[in-house]
């Protein structure tokens, strides 16, 4: 084996990653694709050894990308320090787009080796923000619009999510400590949310930005919440919320009683589609564009004074909620044929009763926080996600009309006549 003495011929790369905390990874990116730094090679076998002159560019490269400069832009101006006068160089760089395209592709594939070496080379060709907002997001956006058309499986989809979040988090992790006087955020998602990728893309962007980060990740109860954020007060509390699921789940804040005493804001899909939605959540909204939300989270305005659903309609939430299960049982014994086999009503009651208690759901998040159009919301979903599905519009139909049934038995008229007529803007065109 051979063996390099570093004290009389350099150092190795091993030996450079150790010094400087850039891995060997990335030190064989930029020279690939900067030619930074520039090592020697041992006679015979190209091994590469680094002189103090190399650790000192590495060292410089990496300041720059920590305080916000692509790679290849801190490379271009090491360069022109290095430059003879009347020598050019070529700017090498690999265009965002077709970075993003090949991860996009290997995701499809599941390709998870190939899609891995792709974000490892993005990570270390450009800033975290440029991958995170320009490769990620976009890709991650094709994959769950392809799952939504039935063109990839559950399992796909996972695959992806599942390497984009290691990924993210080791990222996270590298980051350099903010100082204990730093501002620090508490990110969670909703005690029943699972989609915890835009947050996560956040609360890196925000970290970048020199606060401190406490990341919570998916389905966190709100217990928890109250909690790490009465240990820790922290300057604000970010709370994402995606998918109904989530939003249900949100329902007790609510109360006053059930909000951590930390300062409030909330993001993600559903406060982008629903307005009104924004401005019921007992906290600030953050906004769609996650570098703009990190670079403005000083200076959000929290809210004061909250919202609240009358006396009335929070009644007949909690009845809804807690006759839930109840509901999807009644409703799958009204759609189930009397002759089906064991088999045939297996499989439509694990499909009826999941469409009924996300039905139930929206329904009791329609009410609560009074935004009727997230029934018209979750109407075009069905429209567009059903059919890919074989799910026809009479299925649909009959299913509403099921539930609207169950509900008038199980309820009292005064409740039931108010979830009857969010019911009713589902049928509209």
């Amino acid at each position: 084996m051979f063996v390099v003495d570093e004290s009389s011929a350099g150092l190795t790369i091993k030996a450079v990653s150790e010094r400087t905390g850039v891995s060997v990874y990335t030190l064989r990116a930029w020279e690939r694709r900067y030619g930074v730094p520039q090592p020697s090679r041992v006679p015979g076998n190209r091994y590469r050894l680094y002189d103090e002159n190399d650790l000192a560019e590495v060292l410089w490269m990496k300041r720059q990308v920590e305080s916000g400069v692509s790679p290849a832009q801190a490379s271009s101006l090491l360069q022109q320090q290095r430059r003879p006068k009347g020598v050019v160089f070529a700017a090498p760089a690999q265009p965002l787009a077709a970075t993003q395209s090949a991860l996009q592709a290997a995701l499809l594939k599941a390709d998870e080796q190939g899609a891995r070496h792709i974000l490892d080379e993005a990570f270390a060709l450009f800033t975290p923000e440029q991958v995170a907002l320009q490769i990620i997001q976009p890709t991650m956006q094709e994959i769950g619009e392809r799952w939504m058309r039935n063109e990839i499986s559950v399992w796909q989809e996972h695959v992806a999510s599942n390497l984009i979040r290691q990924k993210l988090l080791a990222v996270l992790q590298s980051q350099p400590e903010p100082a204990l006087s730093a501002r620090h955020l508490i990110a969670a998602c909703a005690p029943a949310e699972e989609h915890e990728l835009g947050l996560l893309i956040l609360t890196l962007m925000v970290n970048r930005q020199g606060w401190r980060t406490t990341f919570l990740g998916q389905g966190t109860p709100l217990e928890d919440i109250v909690a790490v954020a009465r240990a820790n007060t922290p300057n604000a509390v970010v709370i994402s919320v995606t998918t109904v699921v989530g939003l249900t789940s949100l329902i007790p804040l609510l109360l006053q009683a059930n909000r951590p005493a930390a300062p409030l804001a909330f993001g993600g899909r559903l406060l982008n589609l629903l307005p009104t939605l924004r401005e019921h959540l007992p906290g600030a909204y953050l906004g769609e564009d996650a570098a703009a939300v990190a670079r403005a989270l000083t200076t959000l305005t929290f809210r004061s004074v909250s919202w609240s659903p009358s006396k009335r309609a929070w009644a007949a939430v909690m009845t809804l909620q807690t006759r839930r299960v109840k509901i999807a049982g009644d409703v799958v014994a009204a759609l189930t044929p009397a002759r089906a086999s064991d088999a045939e009503r297996s499989a439509r009651s694990q499909q009826i009763s999941y469409a009924t208690l996300y039905l139930v759901d929206a329904l009791a998040c329609a009410l609560a926080f009074d935004v009727p159009e997230l029934m018209d919301l979750h109407r075009d979903w069905l429209k567009e996600a059903m059919p890919a599905r074989a799910v026809s519009a009479q299925a649909l139909t009959q299913h509403r009309e099921a539930i609207t049934r169950v509900l008038g038995h199980t309820l009292s008229t005064d409740d039931a006549r108010q979830f009857k007529a969010l019911l009713a803007r589902m049928e509209e065109n």
